[in-house]
């Protein structure tokens, strides 16, 4: 049956569009489908390179909301309660631009990763959202009420909220598992990742993956972890995350490939080449680890809190070696401490997630 289908992904990083994926495509393989996708910047031309081989797709720019958790010291608290505030008021011109788009191009159903505005009364409308409670910097712990409300009342917006998680051995820890969830509809759809496992020669010893969409001191992240790379002995390969500039360097004498940008089959085949995975923790990446069962050091970026408990929580539980980016970098005994590290017990993983999600739209629809 002919379904239009309107998503709505968060530019605030590749980690929305990249775990939104083999949705997309699931519901795109069907050509009788009409997809129409709303993002914004780089996570819109990484979309658009990803499915450009379906010709039942409609792409359209939609400004994102602003970076949230930058700036440093007490520049970090007042841009917080700043773009909260501007992201407030985006969320309603979302919606009353949803309301009108829906009429005029006859949406069967709406599903969001991460754009809180994207929802309709009239049709179902489903959230993707494994951070459902979030952990605020110190000074503003106070507030932790009158967050947890406003996280309440967005969600019970949504007819149904798909957690990427498990109910019971929980990977996100209490982002995923807390009072908040217990009040709302929802579903524990499990992991979600656009990698699909190969039977590849394990010829890259070291896949460093550079991603997240605060800017701030990257590059130097970036050269300290080259530098610290070349006391690793085999190959290195990094992958930036920028879209901007393409480019493909070999340093010989190092054995260091750097991509600035890869996408497609190339990404799929590096990973499942690579031995060791040096990541930052962002969930999204945390969940293609477990799709393709691969050890990995992680550290979270600079003043996110989220990536931060991410860290502390997996670590603490074993199942990834982590690090503070602004610490001294020592990649061989990093390393070598994962060999004491477990992988994580999924209980299923992306190909039966995509039924569970396509079963629990269907409940709703009938």
């Amino acid at each position: 049956m002919k379904k239009n289908i309107l998503f709505a992904i968060s530019s605030l990083g590749l980690g929305h569009a990249s775990r939104s994926l083999p949705i997309i495509k699931y519901y795109a393989k069907n050509n009788k489908n009409r997809l129409f996708i709303f993002s914004f910047g780089n996570a819109l031309i990484f979309l658009k390179d990803e499915l450009k081989s379906y010709n039942n797709i409609k792409f359209i720019s939609y400004i994102d909301y602003p970076y949230f958790q930058r700036g440093n010291g007490l520049f970090l608290y007042y841009y917080l309660l700043f773009d909260s505030i501007k992201t407030s008021l985006m969320v309603k011109r979302e919606n009353n631009f949803v309301e009108k788009y829906i009429n005029k191009e006859k949406i069967d159903f709406i599903i969001s990763d991460g754009k809180y505005g994207f929802y309709s009364k009239k049709i179902p409308s489903f959230i993707i959202m494994h951070q459902v409670k979030i952990i605020l910097p110190f000074l503003y712990r106070l507030f932790n009420f009158v967050i947890d409300n406003y996280q309440y009342n967005i969600f019970r917006k949504f007819n149904c909220l798909l957690i990427p998680d498990f109910k019971n051995e929980g990977l996100a820890g209490k982002l995923s598992h807390n009072n908040i969830v217990n009040k709302l509809n929802h579903e524990y759809i499990g992991i979600l990742s656009n990698y699909v496992h190969l039977n590849k020669k394990k010829d890259i010893d070291y896949l460093f993956i550079i991603s997240g969409y605060l800017k701030s001191n990257k590059n130097l992240f970036i050269n300290n972890l080259i530098k610290n790379s070349i006391n690793l002995k085999g190959k290195k390969v990094f992958v930036l995350g920028e879209t901007n500039e393409i480019y493909h360097n070999i340093n010989k004498k190092n054995n260091i490939e750097i991509y600035s940008y890869v996408s497609g089959k190339l990404r799929n085949d590096l990973m499942n080449r690579s031995k060791m995975v040096i990541s930052r923790s962002g969930y999204t990446t945390i969940m293609d680890l477990i799709e393709l069962d691969k050890k990995a050091v992680l550290t979270p970026t600079t003043n996110q809190s989220e990536q931060e408990y991410l860290a502390k929580y997996l670590s603490k539980k074993g199942n990834f070696v982590c690090f503070e980016a602004n610490s001294n970098i020592d990649l061989n005994n990093l390393v070598k401490k994962t060999e004491n590290s477990k992988l994580f017990n999924a209980e299923w993983k992306t190909k039966e997630s995509l039924k569970r999600i396509n079963e629990t739209i269907k409940k709703y629809l009938k």
